[in-house]
């Protein structure tokens, strides 16, 4: 379905593709609260419907809830989708609107399919997340911020819409909204899911992000602290689960079905103790929220849209191209790390090898140090894996965690520039290597990654 609206034909119009999947229609209504003020001022918007071959159940069955979890939580997961292929393409100039609810902490399967099987779609392009869901958004649209990074795409923000009552409240209704098919809307639990003020919250964000002439952002997610800490330490969670599932699933159905069933277990547990959690974390609240916040970074703004050029489409997008293009390391995840020499802060020859025994280690250049640095601290917090970082520099520095690169060799054969740092294993082998447009995110993921992959048997795919 193709909306066009111009109020000036001198004038290029903006365009949009939205491609969205929506199981109750509730996100679909997010969307339109958010595009309607922009084909208001003269946006043209296409929407194209994302439609699973074979469709999801709703309401859902116990069963089959907790069934797709593993493909929720796996990065790679694809399924058959009915949607044309045709209708996959974005024209010259038009900005993405990807929309996508959120299945346990992640973006849904079907939108997870579309990242997974259309990468051109996104390679160089500037996209706009929308997102409704109770406010547990975090680790998806972190996810989704780090997969169109890798992608080439300039993500621009997300725009959110939460069930913005209690969340004992929020957990019943939403509930008995997935199992039961009940809305409601009466009695004191009232109506589950986003409710008129949102929706006019997201036109009011539409509205203010159409307006021109302006190039400040738009706080389009607020952030509710606690929830959010939760969010992103179970999100961790829910990925390690994962992959346990689908390792006893791969060996036989029925041990797939006893870790599901230890997962649930372990799901309700977690959720009767969550309160005491938040109290017990009360004490470190300011610096918890601080690590919230370099986590999430910008993805909780709306920048603006690059300006159009003479023919109507964006200008290129600066800083980004696709994937295959942006890994100008000279190391590759996979490669043993090359032992160049450098100098210590004594003045002593050493190599990173000598350096490097136990645990992670990350290596960056001096100027992207403040960045990792950061992320390095919140890992720390995140993750009990032990972790170490250096930064290597052209010019020397006198401390004892960096060292010297007189002549530049190693700075470029590990590829530590344009904000880009490389992950190496305690074997000396390179983990990752994290292009730097989400730091945070990205660290914790390659830890992730590192960890399981330092699990997985030989020849046992992931």
């Amino acid at each position: 379905m193709s909306i066009e609206n111009s109020r000036d034909n001198t004038v290029p119009a903006r365009r949009a593709v939205v491609f969205h999947y929506s199981q109750t229609g509730q996100l679909t209504d997010a969307v339109e609260a958010f595009t309607a003020p922009l084909t208001a001022a003269g946006w043209r918007i296409r929407n194209v419907a994302v439609t699973p071959a074979r469709p999801y159940p709703f309401p859902w069955s116990v069963p089959a809830f907790f069934g797709v979890f593993p493909a929720c939580v796996d990065e790679h997961a694809e399924i058959e989708l009915a949607t044309p292929e045709s209708e996959f393409r974005a024209e010259p100039g038009e900005l993405i609107v990807f929309a996508y609810q959120v299945w346990y902490l992640a973006p849904s399967v079907p939108m997870r399919t579309v990242l997974n099987t259309h990468p051109e779609l996104f390679a160089g392009r500037e996209v706009v997340s929308v997102v409704a869901c109770r406010k547990m958004w975090h680790s998806a649209v972190l996810e989704v911020d780090r997969r169109l990074a890798a992608l080439g795409a300039r993500h621009l923000g997300a725009v959110v819409a939460t069930d913005t009552r209690p969340q004992f409240i929020t957990l019943i209704t939403t509930l008995r909204w997935m199992f039961g098919g009940r809305r409601g809307g009466r009695g004191p639990l009232g109506r589950a899911g986003v409710d008129d003020r949102e929706l006019e919250r997201l036109r009011a964000c539409g509205r203010d992000w159409a307006e021109p002439g302006t190039d400040s952002a738009i706080v389009t997610a607020p952030v509710v602290y606690p929830v959010a800490g939760a969010d992103l330490l179970a999100g961790r969670l829910f990925r390690r689960w994962g992959r346990v599932i689908r390792a006893g699933a791969r060996r036989n159905r029925a041990l797939g079905a006893v870790t599901v069933g230890a997962f649930v277990v372990w799901l309700g547990l977690s959720l009767a103790i969550m309160p005491l959690g938040v109290l017990l974390a009360l004490p470190l609240h300011r610096r918890l929220d601080r690590a919230i916040d370099r986590a999430l970074g910008e993805v909780t703004s709306l920048r603006r849209p690059g300006p159009l050029d003479t023919a109507g489409a964006e200008t290129a997008v600066t800083g980004t191209a696709p994937a295959t293009e942006m890994s100008s390391a000279a190391v590759r995840p996979g490669d043993r790390l090359p032992a160049y020499p450098l100098r210590r802060d004594t003045g002593a020859e050493i190599t990173v090898g000598e350096l490097h025994e136990t645990g992670l280690l990350l290596l960056c250049g001096s100027e992207a140090e403040p960045a990792w640095r950061d992320a390095v601290g919140y890992a720390r917090i995140m993750d009990a894996t032990p972790l170490a970082a250096l930064t290597i520099s052209i010019t020397p520095i006198i401390a004892a965690d960096h060292l010297h690169d007189p002549t530049g060799a190693a700075l470029a054969g590990y590829g530590l520039h344009d904000g880009t740092a490389v992950l190496v294993r305690p074997d000396g082998i390179v983990a990752a290597v994290l292009r730097g447009s989400d730091p945070h995110q990205e660290l914790i993921c390659a830890i992730d990654d590192a960890a399981t992959g330092a699990r997985q048997p030989e020849g046992d795919p992931r």
